[in-house]
């Protein structure tokens, strides 16, 4: 995975509402900033480009940031609950010891992005397309996942109990570094077919299957 670039140098910006209404009034790309304490709960824009930003101790709760193209962003201790970025692209964006709970991705495409100590739980991905996608220490408990194309995507100590899968295919992704419980796919666990699991997971699986183990 390509690491995310920032810029060496970074204004901060005054006053970041008034800066991303601006850049969607027209339609201009906003790059090169750093977004610091920012109250962004609530706003709404439609299709802003984002270029080389970051966004530290924001709270961007119930915003609604549809169609958002960002690529080199980094969202540093953030909070993002219950916000809308559906359809959404981003590319090499990091959440660092960020907040999502209950945001929506649906339909968005995800490319070299990092998810480290961070919260996706009951958020929802619904058919977003998620490549080159590294995650650890972060929960997706009960999260809406399903009909999801995952390309080389690594977990690492990430919790996905009560996470919907359904119809999203995981073969050869490697769950052993995941908490499986209570995850949620087809009857026929056609998801699951070709994942990497640990003897410790392919015994709870197995219990999907109505398998008997004799110990």
């Amino acid at each position: 995975m390509k690491e995310i670039k920032l810029p060496h140098s970074m204004p901060d910006a005054p006053d970041a509402a008034e800066l991303f209404a601006l850049a969607e009034r027209e339609e201009r790309t906003v790059e090169g900033v750093a977004i610091r304490g920012a109250d962004l709960s609530d706003t709404r824009f439609d299709g802003l480009r984002l270029r080389g930003v970051l966004f530290e101790n924001c709270r961007m709760t119930e915003c609604r940031w549809q169609r958002a193209d960002c690529a080199d962003v980094v969202f540093r201790s953030c909070d993002l609950s219950g916000s809308d970025w559906r359809d959404g692209y981003f590319e090499r964006v990091g959440f660092d010891a960020s907040k999502a709970v209950g945001a929506n991705f649906p339909e968005s495409r995800w490319r070299q992005c990092a998810l480290r100590d961070s919260r996706f739980d009951y958020a929802g991905f619904d058919r977003a397309d998620l490549r080159d996608i590294a995650a650890s220490n972060t929960d997706f408990s009960h999260a809406s996942l399903t009909e999801c194309t995952w390309k080389h995507v690594v977990l690492s100590e990430v919790r996905l109990c009560g996470a919907s899968l359904f119809q999203t295919m995981l073969a050869g992704i490697d769950l052993t570094g995941c908490d499986l419980e209570g995850i949620v796919v087809s009857d026929f666990n056609t998801e699951l077919r070709g994942a990497i699991v640990s003897p410790m997971q392919a015994v709870g699986l197995a219990k999907r299957l109505g398998i008997v183990i004799k110990e």
